[in-house]
């Protein structure tokens, strides 16, 4: 969909040094971060990590184990090395990629199945370049939708399970830094689960690849700081119980941290740091962005998807572009191009409320907004608009 907004907003980036994830550190303690106060109040979060439920792991799906890199049909391997040179990747590094590869030309595709070698002593550098340029093909799904880790420390990443060590080594080695430099994507999964040492193992190695962090967010309030602004804030769309809720909080311990979960409208509440039910898809299909932002003040939700014949339509009808300051729950659309390639919900500060797919193994979760940004924007050139819901939606009739 074309972005119907003009509007950007450039993004505070919190850049990382580029290069190799550290797979040796000691986990590091949780960390709470306490970021300036606004008009929402005053903030704390720190990160939990959200594994896949074990009743789930009759759904994983393995991958097959050989990797292969799917190209358009490019007719010899001489227009391949001119394709890889023109994407940045220099000459002698195009001929390590390619030594000893198996190389399938066809009428609709070319595929290269390349080496263990290949693919382990790859430059961080050149597998960024690489594989970026596999993103661009539908038929590269782990390029296309790569594993975003949020961390240098893979260690602290994969903290309380049982991965196997020597994985984590080789996903270090594996893993490229995102666009934005900010976290690492990792795209070699037929790799990893190839050198398993059991089955067990295997599917123990997808469940974690599968793991997903989201923020537990608490707002302070003192008889000090509790102001009406405050109140207002995060009021939303007539939620007169938001007001009360703090005053009783603050009459009752003054100083205490109130879990933002219990501010939000009653259907991200229920659904936050969840993943979604086998059930909700029995109309055939998941709950995805779009239906997680149209759906924020709704009562009761409506299935509408980012694929949805009407979905520009609603925009249009119950949404305006809208310009900062951001308030509690403003939509904002991620664009790239030309395409509106996801979408998230405002909550404080640089806080959002996202789902970051519509399977079963993608959570709502609470995010900041450069980490929702850098998991999606594989090319760099995200933008964002930002939209506010017209009208109140109605309340439920008691």
């Amino acid at each position: 969909m074309r972005p119907i907004s003009v509007l950007r907003i450039a993004l505070p980036l919190l850049l990382t040094a580029a290069g190799s994830l550290s797979a040796d550190p000691p986990l590091r303690v949780r960390e709470v971060i306490k970021p300036t106060p606004g008009p929402w109040g005053t903030l704390e979060y720190y990160r939990i990590p959200l594994d896949v439920p074990e009743r789930y792991l009759p759904f994983l799906t393995t991958p097959s184990q050989r990797t292969e890199w799917v190209f358009p049909p490019l007719g010899s391997e001489t227009n391949l090395r001119a394709l890889l040179s023109e994407a940045g990747i220099d000459p002698v590094e195009v001929d390590r990629l390619l030594k000893g590869s198996t190389i399938l030309s066809g009428s609709e595709i070319l595929r290269v199945f390349p080496t263990d070698e290949a693919i382990l002593e790859m430059p961080h550098e050149t597998r960024g370049r690489l594989y970026r340029l596999l993103s661009g093909y539908e038929e590269n799904p782990y390029h296309v939708r790569p594993i975003y880790i949020d961390s240098d420390n893979l260690s602290s990443w994969f903290a309380g399970s049982s991965f196997p060590r020597t994985a984590i080594e080789d996903i270090s080695k594996l893993a490229y830094a995102t666009p934005r430099e900010r976290g690492f994507f990792f795209s070699d999964t037929p790799f990893i689960l190839r050198r398993a040492s059991s089955t067990t193992e295997e599917r123990e190695i997808l469940r974690r690849l599968l793991r997903r962090q989201s923020l537990i967010v608490r707002l302070r309030v003192t008889r000090e700081n509790l102001t009406r602004e405050i109140g207002e804030y995060w009021t939303g769309y007539k939620n007169k119980a938001v007001m009360p809720l703090l005053e009783s909080v603050v009459a009752a311990k003054d100083g205490a941290a109130v879990d933002i979960a219990h501010l939000l409208p009653a259907t991200p509440r229920q659904l936050l740091n969840r993943f979604p039910d086998p059930g909700d898809g029995i109309s055939g299909r998941l709950p995805d962005w779009f239906w997680t932002c149209y759906n924020f003040f709704r009562f009761v939700p409506r299935n509408v998807y980012a694929d949805s014949p009407e979905r520009t339509a609603l925009l249009f009808r119950e949404f305006e572009p809208t310009l900062p300051p951001l308030q509690f729950g403003d939509m904002l659309l991620l664009n790239s191009g030309t395409d509106t390639i996801h979408g998230c919900v405002h909550i404080a500060d640089d806080i959002v409320y996202t789902k970051n797919g519509a399977d079963l193994f993608s959570p709502w979760a609470l995010m900041r907004l450069e980490d929702v940004v850098a998991y999606h924007d594989l090319h760099g050139d995200v933008s964002i608009s930002v939209y506010r819901r017209k009208e109140p939606v109605a309340p439920p009739i008691r």
